[in-house]
């Protein structure tokens, strides 16, 4: 992010006059900052930022003549997104799944998305789920007056259904152009990390295989990708393509019948029998990241179209589980991959910008476990 985020905010101070005595924190806040309402007051002291008389309050405290409020400046930067972010509606689903906002300001918007929500609706053949478009339309309307096609936000790129991470997005026509204009020159830096099964031999790799895409009804062992005529990631019997879904092989390198693609792997740490890794595509193929790691020999730890498909239980990581109720406790049942991090140029301001998205905690449980139960 720019330098100012990297740091706590700058303070501003206030305090309690005397009709406030007896009130509530959180709602004396709202009454002497202006701006904040009751929901974005309680915000921000569940983010533990406001501080009463010098010490960290919740809110719920009872105010008295001349109490001194210490809360976010709304003159700084990082002020100002905070207040802002406290203040913006809530981007939810209707079963209560929180997409956290990274970043907003009146150009674009950077959320950390949860796994298991499509990003548009038929996305991997599921046409029933919440979507991220579905989220961002009911929080971003087309503005009063709009044209026919203008709208409240616009997507600049994808992340699979069952990924979660970084996602940008623009807020305006211009910003969509130029965010996908970068995306296309490859300015835009993404970086992932993965689980993968095995315990990779190599500490860096770069993958340049094409990847051709088959959609249902097509035969993937007819797909010639290498001497033996064979895919590269031929396990047994293919898993079929259903309807609206489609699913990559890589060919060999330089073969023009598929898509050009490019992808950076890195080692970062190895257990028994899996490797946690760094991914950075240079390219945005669909699936690029699982479809390489798959041509590697290292498939992601759980992946239904690509490698494993039946959930990670406790009982494999646990031998004192292996007769307990316990050991049937699902570990993981979605794709170990994750949009950690995002680099890229305002598209307004030409400001260099980067996020990171927090690992979720199904994913840091299972490394818990790796690191427990499988450290090498």
């Amino acid at each position: 992010m720019p330098s100012e985020a990297n740091h706590p905010p700058r303070l501003a101070l206030a305090q309690a006059r005397k009709e406030h005595e007896g009130w509530r924190a959180d709602r004396a806040l709202c009454d002497l900052v202006k701006g904040i309402n009751r929901r974005a007051a309680k915000t921000l002291f569940h983010k533990r930022v406001i501080r009463l008389n010098g010490k960290m309050a919740t809110g719920s405290e009872r105010v008295r003549v001349g109490d001194e409020f210490e809360f976010p400046d709304p003159a700084s930067k990082t002020g100002q997104i905070l207040l802002n972010d406290a203040a913006a509606t809530r981007l939810s689903t209707p079963h209560g799944r929180q997409l956290p906002r990274l970043y907003e300001d009146d150009t674009l918007l950077v959320i950390s998305k949860p796994s298991e929500i499509p990003v548009h609706r038929g996305q991997g053949g599921f046409t029933r789920r919440d979507t991220i478009e579905d989220v961002l339309g009911r929080a971003y309307p087309p503005p009063p007056g709009a044209a026919y096609d203008e709208q409240g936000f616009y997507l600049v790129h994808r992340l699979d259904m069952e990924t979660s991470g970084c996602m940008l997005v623009a807020k305006n026509a211009a910003a969509r152009d130029a965010l996908i204009r970068d995306f296309s020159e490859r300015k835009i830096q993404k970086q992932y990390l993965a689980i993968v099964t095995g315990e990779v031999a190599w500490q860096s790799l770069i993958v340049r295989r094409p990847i051709i895409y088959l959609k249902a009804g097509d035969d993937e062992r007819g797909v010639k990708t290498g001497k033996s005529g064979q895919p590269w990631h031929k396990r047994g019997r293919p898993k079929p393509v259903l309807l609206g879904q489609k699913k990559g092989v890589v060919l060999e390198e330089g073969d023009l019948k598929g898509k050009a693609a490019e992808t950076q792997f890195k080692v970062l740490e190895r257990f028994k029998g899996y490797t946690l890794i760094h991914a950075s595509p240079k390219t945005g193929r669909t699936h690029q990241i699982r479809v390489h790691a798959l041509s590697t020999g290292h498939p992601l730890a759980y992946d239904p179209l690509y490698g494993r498909r039946t959930p990670l239980r406790f009982r494999e990581f646990e031998l004192r589980s292996m007769d307990s109720d316990a050991g049937e406790d699902v570990i993981l049942n979605r794709l170990p991959l994750h949009a950690w991090k995002l680099s890229f140029r305002h598209p307004a301001t030409g400001e260099e910008m980067s996020f990171e998205a927090k690992l979720p905690r199904d994913l840091r449980e299972f490394l818990r476990l790796l690191r427990k139960y499988r450290k090498k």
